[in-house]
């Protein structure tokens, strides 16, 4: 049944059968940024049309519509809509836009980094490269820059569960607490012709050189104490790359006025075998636990994730210990032993110095950065041709 609303703009194609047969179970997923949205609720509608039921196109009675052959799959029809002089696309129908188009107003979108910025109020509703010349690496001199890359590919939210198109939709880092028929918003780019330049490839369990350890897919709880309260969290945490504390951790159960570090992936790595530039930190979930003999760290890098949590929250990390004082006074509790060791230059965990296995991470145990890098050892050549210059032009001016 198509039935075509030309005041509005919008063709739904829909029928009983599909009704009957769509899958409205909610999806988990887990977002990486938080987004304050009010255009999105169960009202919403989605644009698609009938490749057999094209309707004409009238440049001065409104809006029309006009159905095309799909780039992604030759029975099936593309909706479009003229605007005058320009074109709107609204995906392949087997996989077409959701949202309000063509509305006043403005959304929110909150990025990893807390930074805030305002799209337009019908963001996602129609094919179209809604970052270019907003997200802050889409304007000119950033990376990628205007009309490149990601920046330059259209999109737009669709439905999850009316998406019948090879490239399978994603869920939604701009609108992660919005909710179409009680699911998360989903978006594509493969809909609107374009290629998912966006999304990044992320590790389940950690990148090369930087392996999560631990175990996956054990039953049972781990217990761990936060604030003299007792967590139960699953017995596989830290095995591999997931957000751990959403919705466990008690600062993670705000909904959307949860920290950004509730949403973040990480595992636990052993130290020794971890060659990411931000050096991975010594639990504070779980103090008493060894892994081959040496503390447990964990690591947001490996998993592709931001550390905004040791900062705030784990006040004993090494890495936030700035002085040599300060470094060498902390101790693991149950043992007595020294949980950090000064590099030179840095506090890291104890094991990056003293261990054997660990030499490569961040060199010996009094060396430091500059002597890492070269520049200490060429400083101290740099004396002996100094020497003889001295030694020249005394006997010179002798």
């Amino acid at each position: 049944r198509l039935e075509t609303d030309q005041g509005r703009g919008f063709a739904c194609l829909s029928s009983s059968a599909e009704l009957a047969e769509r899958d409205t179970s909610p999806g988990a997923f887990d977002p990486r940024s938080r987004m304050k949205m009010a255009v999105f609720d169960a009202s919403i509608v989605f644009a698609g049309v009938a490749a057999a039921a094209a309707a004409s196109v009238d440049h001065h009675h409104g809006a029309g519509l006009l159905a095309l052959k799909s780039r992604a799959h030759s029975s099936v029809a593309v909706a479009r809509r003229h605007y005058h002089q320009s074109e709107a696309l609204f995906g392949d129908t087997e996989c077409p836009c959701i949202g309000f188009d063509n509305i006043d107003g403005e959304t929110t979108v909150v990025l990893e980094n807390d930074e805030q910025i305002s799209y337009p109020a019908d963001l996602g509703a129609r094919c179209e490269k809604w970052d270019d010349g907003v997200h802050p690496g889409c304007k000119e001199g950033e990376t990628p820059g205007l009309g490149n890359g990601w920046c330059g590919q259209q999109w737009c939210f669709v439905d999850s569960c009316n998406c019948n198109i090879p490239v399978m939709p994603k869920v939604s880092e701009y609108v992660p607490d919005a909710r179409y028929r009680g699911r998360p918003i989903f978006f594509s780019y493969a809909t609107c012709g374009g290629e998912d330049m966006w999304t990044k490839e992320l590790p389940q369990v950690g990148t090369a050189g930087c392996r999560c350890i631990g175990f996956d897919n054990v039953p049972g709880t781990t217990e761990v104490t936060i604030d003299s309260q007792v967590i139960p969290y699953p017995a596989e945490i830290g095995g591999t790359c997931q957000a751990w504390d959403k919705d466990l951790h008690p600062l993670c159960k705000k909904g959307k006025n949860s920290p950004s570090w509730c949403k973040q992936r990480w595992c636990y790595v052993d130290p020794c075998s971890c060659s990411l530039k931000d050096i991975p930190k010594v639990t504070m979930y779980l103090p008493e636990a060894t892994f081959t003999g040496k503390s447990l760290y964990y690591s947001y890098e490996t998993c592709g994730g931001n550390d905004t949590f040791t900062t705030i929250h784990n006040k004993e990390a090494c890495v936030n210990q700035q002085t040599k004082e300060d470094c060498e006074v902390i101790k693991v509790s149950f043992t007595g032993n020294d949980k950090c060791a000064w590099t030179g230059s840095k506090c890291v965990g104890a094991e990056l110095v003293d261990h054997p296995l660990c030499e490569k991470v961040v060199g010996k145990g009094g060396e430091d950065e500059d002597d890492k890098n070269g520049a200490g050892a060429f400083a101290r050549l740099a004396v002996v041709p100094a020497a003889l210059v001295a030694a020249a032009a005394a006997a010179l001016a002798a």
